[in-house]
């Protein structure tokens, strides 16, 4: 299988093809609970709408490949673009938000579909059509628009509605995203064409052809020795950030209020985080890429480590909030690079992206939850959390560098039996 020769997309247009994503997660996390708060909603009822929302985004793999079938993948960012931004409009038009959950839940979870599935072709755009050299740039960009984005627009419909209404805040959400669509333009995307689809006569049986072709190589990148050492990779607790998803739990052992809780943790650290991806994008174009992913983890460790050694004060949550938040932007955006890396210019780049990273979000998943438990561990609280945060990334270093080590190895076997 081979594609046309093409123009190579900008890096910087991924920080705008992430924009749907962001835009329904900012919307969905951020500002929809502050809403449903204040209506009398339990924090508990908001929990399981929260968790049922996310849903697409661990499962968006299997409807993946669909995007990888012939050279549609921005028809798919388009469509699945303005349909985010659709369904953030009728979001806000829910009436009563307290009364009609279900609802509310429903076209919610429609929203996440429709942003992660924009988001899956977009990703194979930007593989396919990213130089190998602006892997690291790419992903850089795309993981600063992905932090950023999420903090500023969950933010942003906030005020929108403390300054005029909750409908005016979904429609400046929803022309924000729709916006965002015209990033298409910049993407030249690659044709591929395949002989054995020309040969299948029939649509079904082209259709075929070209599910067999992705799902080939798929399989082929996957059991690689690159391969299956990235997924083992993506699976540690190396990057994965998980104390972003505790840092406002703990504010209250350290003394923080809400306003400072809102500013490091929301605008602040989506901020600081996104200047973190560009730095990490930067690294991974002028290193190995999967030894700045092991470098931005242990920056990521040393700030728990920093933030531990340091006294219980508002002071210290803030700093060390910022300083996480910033280490976290530099290793999403290497992770991002070594797997655009690994996943290269192919007929299934949105299906193998998209794998890797939902691999990585369960390597997020569940060291949160050891975060959590190591808070409970012994009455430790926050500590025990930064604690268990950097032992799980010191651990979890190691075995990278493990994997690291193996490749090199088997990589100057081959080359010498050669």
């Amino acid at each position: 299988m081979n594609h046309d020769s093409v123009r190579p997309t900008p890096p910087a247009v991924f920080a705008v093809t992430i924009v749907p994503f962001a835009a329904a997660i900012g919307y969905v996390s951020i500002a929809a609970p502050f809403w449903l708060k204040s209506q009398g909603v339990s924090l508990a009822v908001i929990g399981a709408i929260s968790a049922t929302t996310m849903t697409p985004h661990a499962i968006k793999f299997l409807w993946a490949p669909l995007v990888d079938i012939g050279s549609y993948r921005k028809v798919w960012f388009v469509g699945m673009t303005l349909a985010c931004a659709a369904l953030l409009g009728a979001l806000a038009l829910v009436p009563d938000l307290a009364r009609h959950l279900g609802l509310f839940t429903a076209v919610a979870t429609a929203a996440q579909v429709a942003g992660t599935t924009a988001c899956v072709a977009a990703d194979g755009l930007m593989a396919a059509t990213t130089r190998l050299e602006d892997k690291g740039k790419a992903g850089g960009w795309r993981m600063a628009g992905n932090v950023g984005g999420t903090g500023v627009l969950g933010a942003l419909a906030l005020w929108v509605a403390s300054r005029a209404s909750v409908p005016a805040a979904g429609a400046v959400m929803a022309a924000v995203t729709a916006a965002s669509a015209f990033a298409a333009l910049l993407i030249v995307e690659p044709h591929f064409r395949d002989p054995a689809v020309e040969r299948a006569g029939s649509f079904g049986r082209a259709l075929w052809v070209r599910v067999r072709g992705i799902l080939d190589d798929l399989w082929g990148t996957v059991r690689s020795r690159d391969g299956w050492t990235g997924l083992v990779i993506c699976a540690l607790p190396v990057g994965a950030g998980a104390l972003t998803n505790l840092f406002s739990a703990m504010a209250v052992d350290y003394g923080a209020s809400e306003h400072v809780v809102a500013v490091v943790s929301g605008l602040g650290g989506g901020l600081v985080g996104a200047v973190g991806s560009l730095v990490g994008g930067y690294l991974a174009d002028h290193m190995n890429r999967r030894l700045a992913y092991a470098l931005s983890a242990g920056i990521t460790a040393l700030s728990a480590v920093a933030m531990l050694a340091a006294p219980l004060t508002p002071l210290t949550y803030a700093w060390g909030t910022l300083a996480y938040n910033f280490a976290n932007g530099i290793a999403f955006a290497t992770l991002a690079a070594f797997i655009l890396e690994m996943v290269g210019h192919s007929a299934a780049a949105a299906t193998k992206y998209t794998l890797f990273i939902a691999i990585a979000n369960v390597a997020s998943n569940y060291v949160t939850a050891l975060d959590g438990w190591g808070s409970e561990l012994r009455g430790l609280g926050a500590r025990g959390a930064l604690i268990a945060d950097a032992v799980l990334t010191f651990a979890g270093i190691g075995v990278l560098l493990g994997m690291v080590a193996l490749t090199r190895r088997s990589g100057s076997g081959a080359a010498a039996s050669g």
